[in-house]
């Protein structure tokens, strides 16, 4: 039973010596939010998050009782690159503008989603109605 308490007050002693359990907690970052909503339908929120390495994404976003929407989202990584996302959903249909610096895109319109990026000429959004002019091959 001794050899018990002994090995029992050892293991407690190790654990209260370990500088990992007695040291502070490593900060991980900070977020905040908000929320409103009112009987009706109407509402509004929002978030924004910094890791504890500096990297960011934040969302806003309002609506209202007859389904319309508008709002936006962030994302910044700690390499630098950023993209930001506007978009507005009602009776006309889902648009969304995209602002990125991240490597690979291009500038674009694809499904009413504009694309804004520093690596290519613009291009002219299309139309939809190519296929339809071509000849049909059976």
């Amino acid at each position: 039973m001794i050899a018990k308490i002994t090995l029992l007050c050892a293991a407690f002693a190790v654990v209260c010596a370990n500088p990992i359990l007695t040291t502070a907690i490593v900060n991980t970052g900070v977020s905040s939010s908000t929320r409103q909503q009112d009987g009706l339908g109407n509402y509004a929120f929002n978030y924004g998050i910094v890791d504890g390495l500096g990297a960011t994404n934040s969302r806003a976003e309002i609506g209202d009782a007859a389904g319309n929407k508008k709002g936006a989202y962030t994302l910044t990584d700690i390499d630098g690159r950023a993209r930001r996302v506007d978009y507005v959903a009602d009776s006309l249909g889902f648009r969304a503008s995209v602002k990125t610096n991240e490597p690979g895109t291009a500038l674009s319109a694809p499904a009413s989603a504009a694309v804004v990026s520093p690596y290519a000429a613009p291009v002219a959004p299309s139309s939809g109605l190519l296929p339809l002019l071509l000849p049909l091959q059976l």
